[in-house]
């Protein structure tokens, strides 16, 4: 059993406690999530299991979209709705005002992760020491936020954008800067992931399904992975990849980066590299002997 599934998360659960669920119906104990989402939030959780796991960062390290609901006038502990009340703020902005200040939160910048996250710091996620009252030290990140766009607006205090962002952007900082720059304070009222990568919510699946439907609905790893190009190498090849020897690309690319790998039968074998000189490298191989579950049609 190996492949993807991506679950529909719903509110008020953690990833890993969704990831929980997908191993008992599954009776899969190798399994793992691609991106945690936060407990508030809903939306694509992507799920690998098998050998599929071995690919995971692959698929979490894709840009990712959200639709954000945003409530301004207060700041929570949490940076959500489900947090502790620690600010409050007037609400004087404009909408111009409002709509000039989301687009300068647009491009690249620093982000300070926020202390109800699951980043791991002394050994354990920053919300463990959060709970405890630890404020702790953490550095900027480097993120890109590549658009806000305004959805709707319910008088000031409440709207709702659609955000377009790179891997690693926490939306609760994001949203409490944006209240900041606005002389006032913001919360995330609701949050919902619509896109990772290829995936939008057209490939969602509920979380409580039964077993055979989700066999139904998994993913093999070389589709979950089809924004990166395709090689097919020869048997010839195949050997000398499995066995971690480079092989010449044939000029069948122009660009250097991350490519799937096929055996010429159509099976696919992992995860490679081209570097400058044309040569191409594994980065991550399923077992050989048992292949992916189902072979990508692409």
């Amino acid at each position: 059993m190996n492949g993807f599934l991506l679950v529909d998360k719903p509110s008020g659960i953690s990833s890993r406690g969704c990831l929980d669920i997908v191993r008992k119906i599954l009776n899969e104990e190798k399994a793992g999530h691609c991106g945690t989402l936060d407990p508030l939030a809903t939306g694509i959780l992507p799920i690998s299991i098998g050998e599929a796991t071995k690919f995971s960062h692959f698929i979490s390290n894709q840009p990712k979209k959200y639709n954000v609901k945003i409530l301004f006038g207060f700041e929570t502990d949490t940076g959500d709705i489900t947090g502790k009340e620690i600010y409050k703020a007037e609400v004087k902005f404009s909408i111009k005002e409002l709509t000039k200040t989301l687009g300068v939160f647009v491009g690249k910048q620093e982000q300070i992760p926020p202390m109800y996250s699951a980043l791991k710091k002394n050994g354990k996620p920053l919300y463990y020491w959060a709970r405890k009252g630890v404020s702790l030290k953490r550095e900027p990140r480097s993120i890109e936020v590549q658009d806000i766009n305004l959805k709707t607006l319910k008088e000031i205090k409440e709207i709702e954008v659609e955000i377009s962002c790179s891997k690693g952007t926490y939306i609760r900082a994001l949203v409490q800067s944006i209240g900041r720059s606005l002389n006032s304070a913001a919360t995330v009222l609701e949050l919902r992931r619509t896109h990772i990568g290829p995936f939008n919510e057209n490939n969602l699946i509920q979380l409580n399904s039964s077993k055979d439907f989700y066999l139904e609905c998994i993913l093999s790893s070389g589709e979950a992975l089809k924004v990166f190009p395709k090689i097919v190498l020869s048997p010839e090849e195949t050997k000398k990849i499995i066995n971690g020897l480079q092989v010449d690309y044939n000029a069948r690319q122009e660009k250097e980066g991350i490519v799937r790998l096929y055996e010429e039968e159509g099976s696919f074998i992992g995860i490679g590299s081209v570097d400058s000189s044309m040569k191409v490298s594994p980065r991550r191989l399923i077992n050989t002997q048992k292949y992916s579950a189902s072979p990508s049609k692409m």
